[in-house]
């Protein structure tokens, strides 16, 4: 009979519960209180107040952030990113995010994985997927903002450019066609841009750390797209390895 040397993994979930809800379990007090902070750093319209709730600990934002639409759409996409970027500098790795509930207008469950010596310093960009035709790079330098355009570009999908904060550093890319809500051929033609996206990202050092479904559908039988979270080594240099966690 073979003997299995004893081990524990520490795994931690935060969820998006409603519209305005953060559920976070399984965490210690120390990083409840960081990724506070992180909300309150991050997030313009604050936190309206905590509880407990089960065995979880529950922040009620103000504003709707997984409405994902309006005055919310940056701002959401910035504070999962600053929480996201908290939890890794402290051992908490994405592990998964799944959906486990069928309820309508449900978003993702988020677990993290505890690792002893944290990750090297990062950097990070979200990118999110916006109305029927939408590119939006939120965070990104002007040389990956000029690498997405030429790829857009290349694939004759660029129909206009702008920004859409500047003070928050969302760029927006209008594409041509419908390509999150396509059909047919498109369908193909929308999955090929996510590929050369990535390969985008890879080339400058940006590897996919996290998408998650974060955004509430519009009313029954609609859904929204993932938003994408990207990391890359601050120690990276053009030409050099690509960071993976």
């Amino acid at each position: 009979v073979p003997t299995y040397a004893p081990f524990s993994t520490a795994f931690a979930s935060l969820s998006l519960h409603r519209s305005d809800r953060i559920r976070c379990l399984q965490f210690p007090t120390s990083d409840i209180d960081g990724i506070r902070a992180a909300i309150k750093g991050s997030y313009p319209f604050g936190i309206q107040r905590e509880q407990p709730y089960g065995p979880s600990h529950e922040f009620k934002l103000n504003s709707y952030p997984w409405s994902g639409q309006g005055r919310d759409a940056i701002p959401s996409r910035i504070v999962m990113r600053e929480i996201l970027a908290h939890l890794y500098r402290n051992g908490w790795i994405f592990h998964v995010s799944t959906d486990c509930s069928k309820k309508e207008l449900d978003k993702d469950t988020i677990v993290f994985r505890k690792q002893q010596a944290p990750p090297p310093e990062a950097e990070w960009i979200a990118i999110s997927f916006n109305q029927s035709d939408r590119l939006r790079l939120i965070g990104a330098d002007e040389v990956l903002t000029s690498a997405v355009r030429e790829v857009l570009k290349s694939m004759r999908l660029l129909q206009e450019e702008s920004w859409k904060d500047q003070s928050l550093g969302a760029r927006e890319f209008k594409i041509h066609g419908r390509p999150w809500v396509a059909s047919g051929e498109q369908t193909m033609s929308t999955r090929l841009l996510l590929l050369r996206l990535l390969e985008c990202l890879e080339k400058h050092g940006l590897s996919l750390y996290a998408s998650i479904d974060q955004s509430q559908g519009q009313g029954e039988g609609t859904s929204e797209t993932d938003s994408w979270y990207c990391v890359r080594d601050k120690a990276w240099v053009p030409g050099g390895h690509v960071f993976h966690r």
